[in-house]
């Protein structure tokens, strides 16, 4: 059997791997990751929150609906599908597997069916277990009490019984008693008291009972749980302690003395370890900003305490150039806990703290971090999002910047998330940076812009007109298409005027009438410039169209007099072909009563047409 830091053994008669399936479950559970660290970060009702959890849902239903089922075999490090390795994250601070494999899960299975509702549920556990002290959060008891109805775990039973012997041993601690050694647990040890020697003070064993009570003794004491509780209780300095004082005695070189009786409290108990816990965790970078906080805050020279504020600018200043993000986060917040603290010292040092958090803001440092994108060194994204998420509006061209460089997919994800939400309260903001420059960027705040109400973005549509990017105006044709609203036909009217035939048959398709007769008769005046006539024979039939969807009268006149022309011109002929198209898209009775008349025309095209629409038609009604 392999060991539990490498991957599982392949169960046998196992399929060989689908390649596709394999690179599905790759990006599943790449976006089930970057939806734990977006819970982590924002309340549940942040919009990246909600986006992150929605994407997953949507990547798992879309899964199980394909494929049935999805099954990932954990292992300390890593997820693996059919025996590949589709996840893997060696920190067990944070990585997802460990945090399942540390409880003993080895197998988790989704099956088809899961809806909405279970597939939250089951990442709200997620959420809050590993919220939690990690010797309170137990996953697998919490998806035994939901008891998900589509989805399957495995864990084995000799974890599951150290799981129980533990909480035993736990349980027995507390009452102050031990737990038999497991080799005398199923013994029976046969004592023999001489009834006339009870009372002696003596009690005589045999050799091998002595031996059996010596292994006893030897064996280790179970350690306390961290939230043991005992009370302890000091005496004053020169009390006399004896029973009933409530002196816990204490062996020689252990004697304390104190000028105060202690009691904890649970609540306070558990404080303290969470205290404790976190202590232990701190980095030393961290340890070294809480040493010279604290010398700081005591500081009463002004000259010294410039110098030492000098020190941390230059360790802030090194930690970016080194890509250690989450260091400056750590500093500037606990400069602005200090600024709080001295905000009515009469002396200079506050202003001095002002300075530095200026200088830290200043947009001159993301030069550095430019370098190091520019350089690919490798960076903990996340913890570079956090900290240029400080800047708030001054970051938005920066984070446009990095969005088109940094390939990493949860960066990007979390710069939409902030995206959206300052396009919410300021368009302009974020659209000023559209540039066909940046096509990646561009594309992802076209999706945006979709979601916003119509009167606040869609004048920004027109920065795509003077692009020369295709892909772009396509894509913003579409986003203008969404809306029911005069300006967004305005606009795409002017793409009707586009360089390219594609944009222009696009523009020319997505138009909706909204009964604005005046901009109706000016497409049809255009049908007889020449700058139309040069068109292609797509773009003319669109057009007309068009005319058929609105179903107006101005538009049933003019598809007539044109159905109804008489000339033998090859251009003629084309105009008649588009009005049949018209006449076929508006549908009414006289509509169908002209195309039935062209079914007699001497013109074979225009007569071909007409029954070709007629034949859709009675098909379509029908």
């Amino acid at each position: 059997m392999l060991p539990e830091d490498t991957k599982p053994a392949k169960a046998v008669g196992e399929e060989k791997a689908d390649p596709q399936a394999v690179q599905k479950v790759k990006e599943l559970v790449l976006s089930l990751a970057n939806t734990i660290s977006a819970l982590k970060i924002f309340p549940p009702e942040h919009a990246s929150a909600i986006h992150f959890r929605q994407d997953f849902i949507s990547k798992l239903k879309t899964f199980l609906d394909n494929y049935q089922r999805l099954e990932l075999s954990i292992s300390e490090f890593g997820f693996y599908y059919q025996d590949k390795l589709v996840y893997q994250d060696e920190i067990s601070s944070k990585s997802l597997p460990f945090f399942f494999f540390k409880d003993g899960l080895r197998l988790l299975a989704f099956y088809q069916g899961m809806d909405d509702e279970e597939i939250s549920d089951f990442l709200d556990i997620i959420r809050t277990e590993s919220a939690k002290p990690t010797d309170e959060s137990d996953v697998v008891n919490a998806l035994w009490l939901k008891d998900f109805p589509n989805l399957q775990y495995y864990a084995p039973e000799e974890f599951i019984e150290s799981r129980i012997l533990e909480e035993r041993t736990e349980s027995l601690s507390k009452r102050g008693l031990q737990v038999i050694p497991q080799e005398l647990a199923g013994k029976v040890v046969d004592i023999k008291v001489d009834r006339q020697q009870l009372f002696s003070g003596r009690l005589e064993l045999r050799p091998e009972e002595k031996q059996a009570i010596n292994a006893f003794v030897d064996e280790e004491v179970p350690e306390l749980p961290e939230n043991w509780q005992q009370n302890f209780a000091f005496e004053a300095e020169g009390a006399e302690s004896g029973p009933g004082t409530g002196q816990v005695d204490q062996p020689a070189n252990l004697a304390v003395k104190l000028p105060v009786s202690l009691q904890l409290t649970e609540e306070e108990l558990s404080q303290l370890n969470r205290l404790l816990e976190r202590n232990r965790k701190l980095s030393p970078e961290e340890e070294f900003i809480n040493l010279m906080l604290e010398i700081m805050a005591l500081e009463d020279n002004e000259k010294q305490f410039e110098t030492n504020l000098n020190i941390l600018e230059d360790f802030y200043l090194e930690n970016i150039k080194n890509g250690h993000f989450n260091i400056p986060i750590i500093l500037n917040r606990k400069i602005k806990e200090l600024r709080t603290l001295l905000a009515s010292s009469p002396d200079d040092r506050p202003s001095q703290l002002d300075a530095f958090l200026a200088r830290t803001a200043d947009l001159k440092i993301l030069d550095e971090i430019r370098k190091l994108v520019d350089n690919k060194v490798q960076l903990n994204y996340e913890a570079l999002y956090e900290y240029l998420v400080q800047f708030e509006e001054a970051a938005v061209p920066f984070l446009a910047e990095m969005y088109e460089k940094v390939e990493n997919q949860a960066f990007r994800n979390l710069v939409r998330g902030f995206f959206q939400e300052k396009m919410a309260t300021d368009p302009g903001l974020v659209a000023s940076q559209l540039d066909e420059q940046k096509p990646q960027l561009t594309s992802a705040l076209i999706d945006l812009m979709e979601k916003q109400p119509a009167k606040k973005i869609i004048p920004y549509f027109t920065s795509f007109l003077a692009m020369s990017s295709r892909e772009l105006k396509l894509k913003a044709v579409e986003a203008l298409a969404s809306f029911n609203d005069e300006l967004a036909n305005k606009i795409l009217m002017a793409f009707m005027n586009d360089k390219d035939q594609e944009v222009r048959l696009k523009a020319t398709t997505n138009l909706k009438f909204l009964g604005d007769t005046s901009r109706l008769g000016q497409l049809m005046a255009e049908v007889f410039t020449p700058k139309f006539r040069a068109r292609s024979f797509e773009e003319k039939k669109a057009l007309f169209e068009f005319l058929g969807r609105t179903k107006s009268e101005e538009a049933f006149k003019f598809l007539k007099k044109i159905f109804l022309k008489k000339s033998w011109r090859r251009s003629t002929t084309e105009l008649k072909i588009c009005a049949v198209a018209g006449l076929e898209k508006m549908g009414s009775k006289e509509a169908i009563d002209l195309l039935r008349r062209g079914e007699h025309f001497f013109n074979r095209q225009v007569r071909e047409a007409s029954a070709e629409a007629l034949v859709r038609l009675a098909l379509k009604n029908s």
